[in-house]
């Protein structure tokens, strides 16, 4: 059975992107999350990460855009571009 502070370790490591910059965060959470299963971690040889997490702020309008740029652009040529029939006046 898992209590808060595995919780909130499992949490914390399985979202390194939004802890990569407290390092300590994460390695109290690894310490926890191994405890419980019954293993010791020795914090004195643990060293840095050894990947890269980047965090890139979601912004779903954006996001939202870019699914439908193609689209808007499609119907802005079609209005835009030159008739090639009817009466000229």
């Amino acid at each position: 059975m898992q209590n808060r502070s595995t919780e909130t370790a499992h949490a914390v490591v399985t979202n390194p992107e939004h802890f990569h910059t407290q390092p300590t965060i994460l390695a109290c959470a690894w310490d926890i999350l191994m405890a419980e299963r019954g293993k010791r971690v020795d914090l004195d040889r643990l060293g840095p990460p050894a990947h890269i997490v980047e965090a890139k702020p979601f912004n779903p309008v954006l996001a939202d855009f870019d699914s439908r740029t193609p689209r808007i652009l499609s119907r802005i040529r079609h209005h835009v571009a030159p008739s090639t029939g009817g009466d000229a006046a």
